[in-house]
């Protein structure tokens, strides 16, 4: 049983994070997860969150995901924050990012899609249809 409780597991990854991007600790926690459990990620899974202690170089990220993929990462403790998590999830449900009205990414405040607020209690959001 690879388990450390339901639906997780613990990987090390053979990397110092202050001496690494996040596309090395992307490919070496994907490696480390595929070697513990024996099998070629995404397996029988639909989605593989991976949370790492935080981050130490190129660091202007809660967290990120590919559109109509897999996989979500997430750094430090923004993987509890629930308008993070939303987000990302949404790029592995092929959604992109939405602007605000001056066409810039990451201007519309009250998109999930769009610049997430941090707190469940700092601000209205809601679903926006496409623009």
């Amino acid at each position: 049983n690879h388990l450390e409780a339901p639906g997780v597991v613990d990987v090390n990854i053979p990397l110092k994070l202050a001496e690494s991007n996040r596309l090395q600790v992307r490919t070496a926690s994907i490696n480390a997860a595929e070697e513990k459990l024996g099998i070629e990620l995404p397996g029988p899974f639909h989605h593989v969150v991976f949370v790492v202690e935080g981050c130490y170089t190129d660091c202007g990220w809660a967290g990120y995901a590919y559109v109509n993929s897999w996989f979500s990462i997430f750094q430090g403790q923004y993987y509890k924050m629930a308008g993070v998590q939303l987000h990302e999830f949404g790029h592995n449900l092929n959604l992109a990012h939405s602007g605000g009205k001056d066409g810039k990414v990451y201007t519309d405040h009250s998109c999930l899609m769009g610049n997430p607020l941090y707190g469940d209690d700092a601000g209205a959001m809601c679903f926006n249809p496409a623009k």
